[in-house]
């Protein structure tokens, strides 16, 4: 295991103690650090736009879901299926529809059958 993998691991494990610990502020701090070391890890990405979707800035994370696509492509499956999940939340449903089909997408290009599978089963019929 690389030095990079294992410092990637240890922020992304004290990120989400952080956010079970309900210290999202602080989870901010540790996934942009993460970002820092290696801008293709979706996991950083994720904490990022869950750490301000619990702040209640759904804007911020609806955007960084989408900054993650173009950083980590295709390997950005989890980030295009929250993306969906917030708009959904929102009741945007034609941009909840856009993203998990964008979604499906990646999950076919990273060959994600599982994920793939969970999103036809929870993306809205067109």
């Amino acid at each position: 295991m690389s030095y990079t993998t294992q410092t990637l691991d240890a922020l992304y494990s004290t990120g989400h103690w952080l956010l079970a610990q309900e210290r999202h502020r602080d989870a901010l701090s540790v996934f942009r650090t993460m970002l820092l070391v290696d801008a293709r890890d979706e996991r950083g990405w994720l904490g990022l736009a869950t750490c301000h979707e619990k702040l209640e800035e759904m804007a911020k994370a609806i955007e960084l879901c989408r900054l993650a696509v173009s950083a980590c492509a295709p390997n950005a499956v989890r980030v295009a299926i929250a993306r969906a999940r917030m708009h959904r939340a929102l009741g945007a449903h034609d941009d909840a529809r856009d993203a998990y089909e964008e979604a499906l997408a990646l999950a076919d290009a990273a060959n994600e059958d599982e994920l793939a599978a969970m999103i036809s089963q929870e993306a809205p019929a067109s």
